[in-house]
């Protein structure tokens, strides 16, 4: 299970073979080996890093991160991939609250990280490959081309920590869910069979890969398998488009935003997409309409669900189900089990809303240094996610909402998503987001923020009249505010927190 035996079984079976594109670089299963064997050298004879300790990454998408992770795992040390979206506030919280051995950082969040590590102890090491060597700095070239390699024969433990993963922040402080080799050896094999990935397959990755989504929905089942990955620093919707047509991707992970924005791009009918044989999204609540533009154009839009602490895909609609029972997410993956429980923690019947709880070795075992948060989170071996969910009579299981987004007007809750369903059915509306606002009379209230589309125009009596005929008169809106645009995590998912700050502070 240990994860930096896949890369060297790989070099040793297909030594030529390319493992990653980024940047015009082309970097084969031997040459990425290579790297990992000889910087997991220079970890332990140059910086001293021991089992155990934590190694932070500070950086957009490229190939040093994935090499860093191998390395970290070889050796029994904590990779700990850093939210390169957040301010030098933020990212001293990460540090503080991890205390890594060291930290790689590339050129522009250099002086971030020194702000952040004054009179610490952490060493800063430098990728090396952009700009000019700083005078008395580490770089990270020198620790590769001058440190003894490491091979992959030691064996740790199922259970050994190989990545703290923070989670998004999207509500209140990130938390570090630990991942085992367990944890992301389970996931890869979840991944693999639900996309019937292959060593022939050639994944684009694009999402920020210091969050899951970007790390192990693809890139790392990908690597697992054998198959080809071509990073992208970030995500570009026309660079996207060029690469899906030109390196003839077949894998392709676009969650709702980055899929609007590729679907409405002024290349989408006009490039040659035909070598995909499937799209995944998820993140979040997916509407139809998020889908469609792929399936119209005979692309399979395959729904998965997961978390920082889950490792998605723990749920996933079977690709040969993708068209004929869209709008689920699916089935429990292979090594994941999952209830639906009520407030009382009992299982809820067929069709009735129940919260997400999910067991299995994908699933992590405990936040950094945050036991009040590990025991607040499960129920013996059952993590508590937050989400509302229900299961038809076939067990498909379908999204509702967010635990948390719930509002309770008098007695009755009311659940956001489904305000914000019918909103996405609107050809006007580019977004939109319902939150709650406190009421002298009936405790909660809907308010729905409304971003229309460039060049539409709505009423608010004409956002009300999507709902008639549809909710009950109490699930609807009392206020309609229309906005510019939303707060979003990195991923781009609409902050619901700081929605509900705005509403409140109107």
């Amino acid at each position: 299970m240990e994860i930096s035996n896949w890369i060297q079984h790989h070099a040793n079976c297909s030594p030529e073979k390319i493992a990653l594109y980024f940047e015009g670089r082309r970097i084969s299963y031997a040459q990425f080996e290579y790297r990992i064997a000889h910087l997991a050298g220079g970890l332990v004879q140059t910086l001293k890093v021991n089992t155990g300790d934590r190694v932070a990454y500070l950086g957009e998408n490229a190939h040093e991160l994935l090499e860093l992770l191998f390395a970290c795992a070889r050796i029994g040390a904590i990779f700990v991939p850093l939210n390169a979206r957040m301010t030098i506030e933020q990212h001293r919280y990460y540090l503080e609250n991890s205390n890594p051995r060291c930290v790689f950082v590339e050129a522009p969040f250099s002086s971030h990280v020194d702000a952040c590590i004054q009179d610490s102890g952490i060493k800063k090491i430098d990728f090396g490959n952009i700009g000019a060597k700083k005078s008395g700095s580490t770089q990270m070239c020198d620790l590769i081309s001058r440190s003894k390699a490491i091979p992959a024969d030691r064996y740790l433990p199922d259970s050994t920590p190989v990545m703290i993963a923070y989670t998004s922040g999207s509500t209140g402080m990130p938390k570090g869910a630990v991942l085992s080799n367990e944890t992301l050896f389970y996931s890869a094999i979840n991944a693999v069979q639900l996309a019937k990935m292959t060593a022939d397959d050639h994944i684009l990755t694009n999402l920020p890969m210091f969050h899951v989504g970007g790390l192990t929905v693809q890139t790392l089942p990908a690597l697992h398998i054998g198959a080809a990955v071509t990073i992208h620093r970030e995500f570009d919707a026309e660079a996207t488009l060029h690469d899906i047509e030109n390196k003839r991707i077949t894998v392709y992970l676009p969650l709702p935003k980055i899929s609007r924005a590729l679907t409405s791009h002024k290349n989408w009918h006009s490039a040659d997409i035909s070598s995909l044989r499937i799209t995944q999204t998820g993140s979040t609540i997916v509407p139809l309409s998020v889908m469609t533009p792929w399936t119209e154009r005979n692309i399979p839009a395959q729904q998965i669900y997961g978390l920082t602490e889950a490792l998605p895909p723990v749920i996933g609609l079977p690709l040969d189900e993708s068209e004929t029972m869209a709008g689920s997410m699916g089935k429990p993956s292979m090594y994941c089990e999952v209830r639906l429980v009520d407030k009382n923690n009992s299982t809820v019947k067929t069709g009735e809303r129940g919260e997400i709880w999910l067991k299995g070795p994908c699933v992590f075992k405990e936040y950094w240094n945050n036991p009040q948060a590990t025991e607040k989170s499960f129920t013996g071996d059952w993590f508590h996610t937050g989400d509302i969910a229900h299961a038809d009579e076939n067990g498909y299981l379908y999204m509702d909402d967010r635990l948390k987004n719930i509002i309770i007007v008098g007695s009755s809750n009311v659940y956001p998503a489904d305000l914000e369903h019918i909103l996405s059915e609107c050809d006007d509306i580019a977004e939109a987001a319902v939150v709650g606002r406190p009421d002298a009379e009936y405790g909660e209230v809907p308010v729905a923020c409304i971003q229309v589309k460039q060049g539409h125009s709505m009423t608010a009596e004409q956002v009300n009249r999507l709902f008639q005929g549809k909710l009950a008169t109490y699930q609807y809106p009392q206020e309609i505010l229309f906005v510019d645009s939303f707060p979003r995590t990195s991923l781009g998912k609409i902050q619901k927190t700081e929605v509900g700050q705005m509403v409140q502070n109107l």
